[in-house]
């Protein structure tokens, strides 16, 4: 198993920006999962918790403005922190080695 974590600049999810206090996303790569397993877990500025459904999120890292995008499910939200699960492939992952 191999894990890379990125300090996000911008979060924006179904095409709202946040406004972020702190955010990471964290990808692993499993060798016998095709797929990486990510989550995003962002600290805002108070404000209205997100509904616990689906959406899109779109993600720039905050070194190398690396874009991500990806679905995500909201799986915890409250009126500051915010964790959303993969849901689905991530975009902008393909270029990152993970020293596999």
């Amino acid at each position: 198993m191999q894990a890379v974590n990125f300090t996000l600049e911008s979060v924006w999810v179904n095409g709202d920006e946040m406004i972020l206090m702190s955010a990471d996303l964290v990808v692993v790569r499993r060798e016998e999962i095709k797929e990486e397993d990510w989550e995003c877990v962002a600290i805002s500025v108070p404000g209205a918790a997100f509904e616990l459904a689906p959406c899109q999120i779109r993600m720039t890292d905050l070194l190398t403005q690396q874009e991500f995008s990806g679905s995500a499910l909201v799986v915890r939200s409250d009126e500051q922190r915010h964790v959303f699960r993969g849901a689905g492939p991530l975009a902008g992952i393909e270029t990152i080695n993970f020293g596999i």
